[in-house]
């Protein structure tokens, strides 16, 4: 019994010497049971005491021995395990990767769709007619002014148009008419005032020398009245001294009265001769034997009034010739727009759709075309009920392309719920996933590119406020700053 247990003995220590070579202390008891197949039993004070005594008391065959080779056993074990340590680290990288995208996404305010979307402007036919020199085709560019098509009526009414053009001829065939006999009158006219200034010329004249001759007489008057005054004088004289008889005075006196009042006829026959002649150099005549005008003034007078009613008539169809022609002008560009019309592309746009074709006969008002108006250019987004109740008009955004790793900032400027308005945009919100609750984001850098894209999908990213945001944005800038990029 002792030698059995001295044996054990033996070969614990020879164990323990073995792992103290190749192996660490803590793996001594699963060595142990490998080579006994014992339950190791030691605590580890005891295991500690065997240690130090193996150690303090060498076995002298030992020394014999050759240098430590590691065990195969421990190599196998360093093998397996860090295999396993490499393919766990490589696992781990794998899902830290792949879980980043779907984080972030989970924490941030994310759209279910989003599509790039524009306005459209619609050209409606002005006329009724038949499509002519078609041009545009989809998604060819038109540049504003560019001339797309022409519409043709040849039933356009033109009666008015006719009408016009016939009372304009009539009035302009008329009109020679009135300036030949307006001519013919200031001929007239010009005849009898010649013959009227003769008149008052020579009447004048005349006046004239009759006024010099009443001068002659009231001359000859003041020299009589000056010889009878004088007579009368001497007569009286001798009459009193007695050389004249009373009757030579008498007579003496009476020549004297007669030369007097001579003198004073003369002078008021002179006077009513110098009135009339200024009235007739006014123009006017003084007299018994005549009017005050002589027939040749009244002629004249009748031909400046049909002078000046001939000139009135020729100006008022002047007159209602030129309004004849601006109303034919008016009814010629009526009539113009009726029978053609040439629509051109009033923006710089891209063909969205064409609804007709050449050759086609179209109503007034009815859809021609369809343009697509990019810089208009905003972006539709479909959100969940959670995310669309945590936005305000105004939070910013972000927009990014499927295909694409870049991003497009924007503003949200129209939250309308699930049941969206009507839009004049080239994708209505009935093309997006439905149920879904709408929001208009304006991109301006999608509107001023030179080829918007509408139609492409993407996502749209809330940067919500901080007030809508919540838990929310403190986890997302918490993993932001884990998992950067």
């Amino acid at each position: 019994m002792a030698a059995e247990q001295k044996k054990a003995f033996s070969t614990e220590i020879d164990s323990l010497k073995s792992s103290a070579s190749g192996v660490s202390a803590l793996d001594a008891p699963s060595v142990n049971e490998a080579s006994t197949g014992r339950p190791s039993s030691l605590d580890v004070r005891a295991q500690s005491a065997l240690l130090h005594e193996a150690f303090k008391t060498p076995d002298p065959l030992e020394l014999d021995r050759p240098a430590f080779s590691p065990s195969p056993q421990g190599a196998g074990f360093v093998a397996r395990y860090g295999r396993r340590a490499v393919k766990s680290a490589l696992g781990l990288c794998v899902v830290v990767i792949a879980g980043v995208g779907p984080v972030q996404r989970l924490l941030e305010f994310s759209s279910v769709e989003a599509v790039v979307n524009a306005r459209l402007v619609s050209l409606r036919a002005p006329i009724d007619g038949r499509i002519e020199d078609f041009a545009p085709t989809i998604g060819a560019t038109m540049p504003r002014g560019r001339i797309m098509l022409h519409i043709s009526n040849s039933r356009a009414d033109r009666t008015r148009l006719d009408d016009l053009q016939r009372m304009v001829e009539q009035t302009e065939s008329e009109r020679p008419a009135v300036i030949t006999r307006l001519g013919r009158l200031k001929e007239l006219h010009e005849q009898v005032s010649q013959q009227a200034r003769a008149f008052q010329s020579g009447r004048i004249r005349e006046l004239e020398e009759r006024a010099m001759d009443l001068r002659a007489q009231l001359s000859a008057t003041e020299a009589s009245e000056s010889e009878a005054a004088s007579n009368l004088a001497r007569t009286k004289s001798l009459a009193a001294t007695g050389y004249q008889t009373a009757v030579a005075v008498e007579r003496a006196e009476r020549d004297a009265k007669v030369a007097t009042q001579n003198q004073k006829s003369l002078n008021h026959r002179l006077f009513a001769s110098e009135v009339e002649l200024e009235a007739a150099r006014r123009g006017e005549y003084v007299g018994d034997s005549y009017n005050d005008r002589p027939s040749s003034l009244q002629h004249a007078d009748e031909l400046s009034v049909r002078v000046v009613e001939a000139e009135a008539e020729l100006a008022s169809r002047d007159q209602r010739i030129n309004g004849l022609r601006a109303a034919l002008d008016t009814e010629s560009a009526r009539y113009s727009e009726l029978s053609n019309a040439v629509l051109s592309s009033p923006i710089d746009a891209q063909v969205w759709e064409v609804l007709v074709s050449p050759g086609e006969e179209v109503r007034k008002g009815q859809d021609l075309l369809r343009l697509l108006d990019c810089s208009g250019a905003l972006v539709t987004v479909t959100v969940r009920e959670s995310v669309f109740n945590k936005l305000r008009i105004g939070d910013k955004a972000q927009f990014r392309f499927a295909s694409e790793p870049g991003g497009y900032d924007g503003t949200i400027v129209r939250m309308s719920g699930s049941s969206a308005p009507t839009d004049n945009l080239a994708i209505q919100p009935t093309g997006l996933s439905s149920g879904g609750y709408r929001i208009a984001v304006s991109v301006p850098d999608l509107a001023a590119s030179a080829q918007c894209g509408v139609g492409r999908t993407g996502m749209v990213v809330f940067n919500a406020s901080t007030a809508s945001g919540g838990l929310l944005q403190s986890l997302r800038g918490a993993v932001s700053f884990l998992l950067p990029g």
